[in-house]
């Protein structure tokens, strides 16, 4: 029996051997052969965007209407039908379409239209400092219109050179500026007693709810953030107008005023800014000239680099949950996708895209666990958005190089925990509760039961251990000392700095992206933005087994080679989508 279990064994590996074998022979045969049958097609393809190129050499004019928003999800076909309106583009998507104009084209004017935007402020950013690359370095003029909008609109079109503005336009101006509520005092009103311990004089989350306002350090820390916050964005509103500041302090700006102040050059409506007699091409003319130049005859099999965003509050989520959704970084859901990633062999590099305030200290250790079991396997770079604070600057740190946008809120190194004690708000209420069972420190899981002394120093000394971990975490991936945390830790807020050893980079996800190339110069990539995937089978939990088609390893790389989507994920062929 056990000769007969020993002869099955050597028979099963013989088996798979040779299985592994014929197929990295056959394999390269059948990428051949699929080349040289879809030729002819892929000749047609080519001749049909020449022929489309020429037909806009003469347009030099591009009209382009900006998104109102970006993309969020994945959303599969029938969901986009059963929707009933147009979709948007993903972030990545548009940014790619945007550094395509540094590629030369017959354009040489760039018409925008900025309807209202849901954009983030480091998505404003990021797309000023692309159109600013496209004046001054490669020379091409961006004109910009707008009806109305809000500080974002503003900083986009004080990037174009020349600014035309609806008839009795406004824009509603708020400079980043902070007006917390703090329910110290309602609380205490009503009974309700809030304790907090905090790692750190800076760490100013409780406060909110056990105060009637901030300690003088917390204070002066975020003054100062907020000063350096206001004096970024005003620069970049001033620009080369020279227009003094206060100009942007009047919280509504209407047409004339921005014309009176030399901001806008002068009003006009929506047809005449997009004008008929203009040699214009519309934005789709960028994707043809970007397939023009990445085209070649015989296509070869790309590599990816997986961006990966990590947005919201930091938690555990469901562990059999494998759903993500934007707004959370649920743990569980984040380290299965990160397991697939680092299995994927298609996949050469990874981005992680964070924008979170933090959230639980636990997770975000089971995260940054995963995170460096990854960079094992392949290179894993961060880029820092609006906020990598706390949590998302733990989960950041994990990477071997972080790149953030200069008005990214980061640091807040330290932890900080609360508890409340509603004893007093029962007691007015007329109830009352008996501990039964109670153990050493059972009190601390109860909101009615005063706290011990034991119970607060080994409370205290959970604080002091949770910092001491995100501390070591910070100097061991960013190469920090003791002294270096001093400085930057306990709790504090700032922008970015490369001389604090903060982060490597100051720059957004575009840079991000070219420190990868630049260390695969010979590779032509792929990108894959891993959104939340949104489909009938999402919502629909008993169509999963039904709707989930795996396909095999040697069919994944023969569709590979025809450069189609198997995966269900948006591919980027450099910088388009290329569409199932």
């Amino acid at each position: 029996m056990k000769d007969s279990t020993t002869y099955t064994m050597f028979s099963s590996f013989i088996l798979k051997r040779i299985l592994r074998d014929g197929k990295e022979r056959i394999l390269p045969l059948l990428r051949i052969l699929f080349q040289i049958i879809f030729l002819p097609f892929r000749l047609l393809y080519y001749f049909y965007l020449r022929l489309r190129a020429v037909s806009l050499r003469k347009k030099t004019i591009l009209h382009w209407e900006f998104p109102s928003y970006f993309e969020t999800s994945n959303k599969s076909f029938l969901v986009r039908k059963f929707q009933g309106k147009a979709g948007s583009v993903s972030r990545l998507e548009f940014l790619l379409s945007l550094r395509a104009l540094r590629k030369p084209t017959p354009l040489r004017v760039v018409k925008i239209y900025l309807p209202p935007l849901e954009w983030s402020l480091g998505d404003v950013w990021e797309v000023a400092e692309e159109l600013k690359i496209l004046r001054k370095v490669h020379r091409l003029e961006i004109h910009g219109f707008a009806k109305e909008g809000s500080l974002g609109t503003l900083l986009l079109l004080s990037t174009c050179s020349e600014v035309f503005v609806n008839r009795d336009a406004e824009f509603q101006v708020m400079l980043p500026s902070a007006e917390p509520t703090f329910y110290g005092g309602f609380l205490k009103h009503w009974g309700v007693e809030v304790e907090s311990y905090a790692s750190g004089p800076f760490k100013s989350f409780a406060e909110s709810f056990t105060r009637t306002s901030f300690t003088k350090e917390a204070r002066s820390n975020i003054q100062s953030l907020i000063d350096a916050l206001q004096t970024q964005i005003l620069d970049a509103l001033i620009g080369e107008r020279g227009i003094k500041k206060d100009f942007f302090y009047s919280p509504i700006l209407t047409s004339k005023k921005l014309i009176e102040a030399g901001f806008a050059k002068s009003e006009m409506t929506e047809d005449e800014f997009f004008s008929k007699d203009d040699a214009s091409a519309e934005p789709d003319a960028i994707e043809l000239f970007e397939k023009r130049r990445e085209f070649r005859i015989f296509s070869k099999r790309r590599p990816l680099i997986s961006i990966v965003p990590l947005a919201g509050g930091i938690s555990g989520g469901k562990y059999a949950g494998k759903d993500r959704e934007m707004g959370s970084i649920e743990a569980y859901a984040n380290i299965a996708l990160l397991k697939e990633i680092s299995e994927d062999k298609s996949v050469k590099a990874v981005i992680l895209e964070i924008n979170s305030p933090g959230g639980s200290a636990f997770h975000s250790e089971l995260l940054y666990q995963e995170i460096k079991k990854l960079r094992e396997v392949k290179p894993v770079l961060a880029f820092f958005k609006d906020t990598a604070a706390s949590g998302g600057y733990y989960i950041g740190s994990a990477a071997e190089s972080i790149t953030a946008l200069p008005i990214c809120i980061t640091g807040s190194i330290g932890a900080v925990m609360i508890r409340a004690n509603l004893k007093k708000l029962y007691t007015k209420a007329k109830l009352t509760k008996e501990n039964i069972g109670f153990y050493p420190f059972r009190d601390i899981l109860s909101e009615y039961t005063p706290l011990k002394k034991e119970s607060i120093k080994y409370l205290t000394s959970e604080i002091k251990r949770v910092e001491g971990q995100f501390y070591e975490r910070v100097k061991e991936g960013r190469n920090m000392t003791d002294s270096d945390l001093k400085l930057l830790g306990s709790g504090r807020v700032y922008l970015p700095s490369t001389e604090t050893k903060v982060v490597d980079k100051i720059g957004g996800l575009l840079d991000t992206i070219d420190l990868l190339q630049s260390r695969f110069p010979k590779d032509r990539f792929l990108f894959s933005y891993e959104l939340p995937e949104y489909n009938f089978r999402s919502e629909i939990p008993l169509l999963g087994r039904f709707a989930k088609v795996q396909i095999p390893e040697p069919m994944r790389q023969i569709l590979d080679l025809l450069e189609l989507d198997w995966s269900g994920k948006i591919l980027y062929l450099l910088p388009f989508q290329i569409s199932k």
